[in-house]
């Protein structure tokens, strides 16, 4: 009886011994088979410290000889790392004394300050926009005293110009944005607002006035016209705006449209479209300054305000403030 019951477990045993074989075997070759959807990877360490991969999660054992210690660490901030580039050399001793560890990268050059800001050749913005004022300037003469007869500009309302820029660029020439080159197109409006009570009457061959019948409330002259400024600018702190920045150059430009408008009480509003023998062509110089809490410009008009032997021998001059850098 003893010999048949030493049998039975005999060969129970060796079954038994047999099916952990197979099992072992079957483990060891699903662990040696490609997975698309995880993957394994363990690096022994110092100290009996085993570091186990599994897709996005790190399995941290450490074996200090009385205890073992399972940490789970998440890699989801390096998912842009590729696997071949994974090297847990890098996992560094953070705390000894607490048997945590963390994972470091070597950063790139550009990294370890701060990134860079990447420097621009040329710079296109969609608008800009100065606000500022108008009067005449005949030889050394300004303002009153060089308006033509019957033309003086209102003490209270003196002339207001508006220049809207579109499609500014810069244009980088020396040292990334020191030196650059500036230009728009620009619509120009200049309105003169007179004192006196006097109508431009439209469609003469030279400037005609005539004194107004009624007293106006409101009588001004807006000349339109489109140009293009060329400036050559220095910028001291191109990448700041603690610098100064200073821009000088000439603007070219054509009539558009004239139209004078007057105000009063017995008629209303009357608007007459002429040009009123304006200068098709104006050319200057123009300056700009742009400051750290202020940008400022002044222009000059080489040409005459009216055409030659059609109007009084007068020219404008502008300044005022940038609202929109340019």
């Amino acid at each position: 009886m003893k010999t048949i019951i030493l049998s039975i477990a005999l060969i129970f045993g060796i079954s038994f011994s047999q099916a952990q074989i197979d099992t072992l075997m079957v483990i060891k070759k699903e662990a040696d088979r490609p997975s698309a959807t995880s993957r394994e990877k363990v690096q022994v360490k110092a100290n009996d410290t085993t570091v186990i991969q599994f897709n996005k999660k790190r399995v941290i054992i450490v074996d200090d000889g009385e205890d073992k210690h399972v940490t789970w660490d998440s890699n989801e901030g390096n998912e842009k790392k590729k696997e071949k580039d994974w090297d847990y050399d890098s996992w560094e001793d953070k705390d000894k004394d607490n048997d945590s560890y963390r994972y470091s990268d070597d950063d790139d050059d550009d990294n370890k300050d701060g990134k860079k800001r990447k420097r621009q050749t040329s710079e296109v913005d969609a608008f800009a926009m100065d606000l500022g004022l108008t009067n005449y300037f005949s030889g050394n003469v300004y303002g009153r005293e060089a308006a033509p007869a019957g033309m003086e500009l209102n003490d209270f309302r003196v002339g207001s110009h508006v220049a809207l820029h579109f499609l500014p660029t810069t244009v980088s020439l020396v040292g990334r944005g020191v030196i650059n080159l500036k230009t728009a197109l620009t619509v120009d409006y200049s309105n003169y607002y007179f004192q006196n009570d006097i109508t431009l009457v439209p469609g003469q061959d030279q400037l005609t006035l005539e004194t107004s019948a009624v007293s106006l409330d409101k009588n001004k002259l807006t000349a339109r016209y489109f140009q293009v400024p060329m400036l050559l600018n220095i910028n001291t702190s191109p990448w700041t705006d603690d610098g100064l920045s200073i821009s000088f150059g000439v603007y070219g430009g054509v009539l558009w449209k004239a139209h004078s408008k007057q105000v009063s009480k017995e008629l209303g509003t009357v608007k007459d479209v002429d040009d009123f023998n304006l200068n098709p062509i104006r050319y200057g110089l123009m300056a700009r300054f742009d400051l750290k809490w202020m940008d400022l410009y002044a222009t000059y008009n080489l040409s005459e305000m009216f055409e030659e032997g059609r109007g009084p021998s007068t020219q404008t001059f502008t300044v005022g403030v940038n609202l929109f850098d340019f």
